[in-house]
């Protein structure tokens, strides 16, 4: 039986797709691989009640026609919606130290402008319940 592995992660680009080369590897293989780190921020009071915020790096890898797609399409400072699974990579450096590292296998990306580039653009709904009890509805296209 599996267990569950399942991530949602929304961040910032923080540069453009990597196209990895795998052909050095297999020189059969047909799949495509691109890979992207994600900044995703976390907002937070700290022991002096002062404002703070902690950023985590994370990396993702995108397959096959995703990653064409991702590579036509994302760039640097896009805020993204990344759904997968964890997947842990470990090799031994030339110095001969164990290493390791987690990444995020893309199932699922949704994306968004640059703030640079333009506001993201909200949809709201002119009658709702949640409009009458103070609360209006809000909906972010991707």
């Amino acid at each position: 039986m599996n267990h569950l592995n399942s991530i949602l992660l929304e961040g910032v680009m923080v540069d453009k797709p990597r196209k990895i080369d795998l052909s050095e590897k297999d020189p059969m293989t047909t799949s495509r691989l691109a890979k992207f780190d994600v900044a995703s921020d976390r907002y937070y009071m700290d022991k002096s009640g002062a404002k703070a915020v902690e950023t985590v790096f994370i990396g993702v890898q995108c397959w096959n026609m995703m990653a064409d797609r991702c590579m036509e399409k994302l760039e640097k400072g896009m805020t993204v919606r990344v759904v997968g699974r964890l997947r842990q990579n470990r090799w031994i450096t030339s110095e001969g130290a164990a290493r390791r590292s987690i990444e995020v296998v893309a199932d699922h990306v949704e994306f968004r402008s640059p703030r640079s580039k333009g506001k993201a653009e909200i949809l709201e709904s002119e009658e709702s319940e949640r409009e009458k009890m103070g609360e209006p509805e809000v909906l972010y296209r991707f």
